[in-house]
């Protein structure tokens, strides 16, 4: 009986599921920005700078953190909904 080697291939074989780029929400002064973090090390401390800076330049009227636990998998999209409920724009990071 001869061996056989069986190779699996690990990528995900579905089609990618693409919406294009968001309209631009124009001038931030008196916007709510949402801030997603996906948990990587200093995505938060990041996010923190990323807040100061909206909030003395742009003028935001409000800065949501969220953190959406794993870089490794999608955000809920019960957080993605909720995100997109409370804020007029969104600022995704990823930080080492």
């Amino acid at each position: 009986m001869a061996d056989e080697i069986v190779t699996l291939d690990p990528r995900d074989s579905s089609p990618a599921k693409t919406e294009g780029i968001a309209p631009r929400s124009g001038s931030l002064d008196g916007k709510v920005v949402g801030l997603l973090s996906n948990n990587k090390p200093n995505s938060e401390l990041l996010l923190r700078g990323v807040a100061d800076l909206l909030k003395e330049k742009y003028n935001v009227k409000e800065v949501v953190e969220a953190n959406k636990g794993s870089h490794r998998i999608p955000a809920p999209p019960e957080m993605i909904d909720d995100l997109v409920a409370r804020c007029d724009a969104m600022v995704v990071a990823t930080a080492e």
